[in-house]
């Protein structure tokens, strides 16, 4: 039986003599921890050992367990902690970081050999030096510069929570890395990406995603309809070729920092205004022509939008003529008001289209068919404490579209126009 965990180690002996633990000293190390036998002994009869090897001691150190066992501490198990107390030498071994299920079948195993009980094969095996691979603590970074050192025989490791692979001309994800459940940081730039596999939401943990200087021409909203919507925390789409932003990306609420420069962007998503969080965002040298409605909603720390064919201001002129909204507009406004959830199975995908196609009122509901527009003039610093000029020229304002859903709406913004959206 063998279980991998952080170890650290006390000498009670030492506080009566006013010294520090002589192991240890306060810290955990990696550690392997192996029940079993020395080489030679009796299969029955022979003692059974706890050795403990690490990454300096391969050998190990090997505590007897019958009748050497004080107390066991296993009150915090299912966190993965536990103590084990010697009689001889009078050490505490602190255990942590362990899985709790293998935990609490060595805690087991040891009180068993502690009685001198009868034990199984499985729970009791020829103590042996560890290997390296054993001994050496879970790798949670990984970098690949070179195509030639990408692991193609090899799997990535489990425990990774950082991997960058940068210049290695990749046109798509390994799914591979789909697998990797405590990754939190991934930076694929500076490759040849196209286009992200629909499971790629499956990093439930991931928080900074980096895909800058790809060829990445669409961005899949399913990725934000999954786990990675609450993680995400930073998202550098950067120097790819994407001409659109789907509006689930406003579903990450905890989204900070938000680079898109040098796209083909047409626009901002119309819900950006629900990233409440967002404090940095960049989209310069795209094809920005308007701002969303819902851009007023964001309090940003920094925001640089410069060289974007920005419209000249317009007049704040209402454009179009509210009607009497459809049924299907009204059943629309309903589910997203109540957020009632549906997938490709519920509805038909012309059905789920009309639904990601509404226009956000500056009251904040959702229109879709009857509504009026009207463009404003935004001063950017309104919104941010950080503003770079949107054009060579210095300005700091750009326009805004906004949209009025009911005639309610639209009777307050003809008393003050000026300042219905401010």
């Amino acid at each position: 039986m063998r279980l991998i965990c952080t170890v650290e180690i006390n000498n009670r002996l030492c506080p009566s003599h006013n010294l520090a633990s002589s192991k240890g000293k306060g810290r955990g190390g990696h550690a392997t921890l192996t029940l079993g036998r020395k080489p030679g002994s009796d299969s029955k009869e022979g003692l059974v050992f706890l050795m403990m090897c690490t990454a300096k001691d391969k050998t190990g150190t090997k505590y007897k367990l019958k009748g050497n066992v004080e107390k066991i501490f296993g009150r915090f198990v299912q966190e993965g902690k536990a103590t084990i107390r010697f009689h001889q030498p009078e050490q505490d071994i602190c255990i942590s970081k362990a899985d709790p299920i293998n935990l609490k079948a060595l805690l087991s195993a040891v009180k068993l050999a502690h009685h001198g009980q009868e034990m199984t094969r499985a729970q009791v095996s020829t103590l042996t030096p560890a290997t390296s691979s054993q001994v050496e603590p879970p790798r949670t970074k990984m970098t690949v510069t070179k195509r030639k050192d990408y692991p193609l025989t090899k799997s990535f490791p489990g425990s990774l929570v950082e991997l960058r692979i940068n210049h290695c001309t990749l046109n798509r994800i390994d799914t591979r890395i789909l697998g990797l459940k405590h990754l939190k940081l991934l930076d694929m730039s500076h490759n040849n990406i196209r286009s992200l596999p629909e499971t790629f939401g499956e990093l439930s943990c991931l928080a900074d995603l980096n895909l800058s200087n790809n060829q990445l021409t669409d961005f899949p909203g399913k990725l934000f309809q999954s786990a990675v919507k609450n993680s995400l925390q930073s998202l550098d789409l950067s120097h790819n070729q994407l001409s659109r932003l789907p509006n689930q990306l406003c579903n990450c609420t905890g989204l900070v920092s938000l680079k898109l420069d040098i796209n083909q962007l047409s626009g901002l998503p119309p819900s950006i205004g629900l990233l409440r969080k967002l404090r940095f965002l960049t989209a310069t040298r795209n094809s920005i022509t308007l701002l969303p409605a819902s851009f007023l909603h964001l309090r940003l720390d920094t925001v640089d939008l410069f060289e974007n064919p920005f419209l000249e201001d317009g007049p704040s002129t209402l454009m179009g003529k509210l009607r009497f909204p459809p049924l299907v507009e009204i059943t629309a406004r309903v589910v997203k008001k109540h957020r009632i959830h549906y997938t490709e199975e519920d509805l038909p995908r012309t059905l789920i289209s009309y639904l990601e196609g509404g226009k956000r009122c500056l009251c904040g509901q959702l229109c879709f068919e009857s509504f009026v527009r009207f463009l404003a003039r935004l001063d950017l610093h309104r919104l941010a404490h950080t503003v770079t000029a949107v054009d060579s020229q210095g300005r700091t304002h750009a326009p805004l579209e906004a949209f009025l859903c009911s005639e309610s709406c639209s009777a307050k913004y003809k008393k003050h126009p000026a300042g219905f959206w401010k």
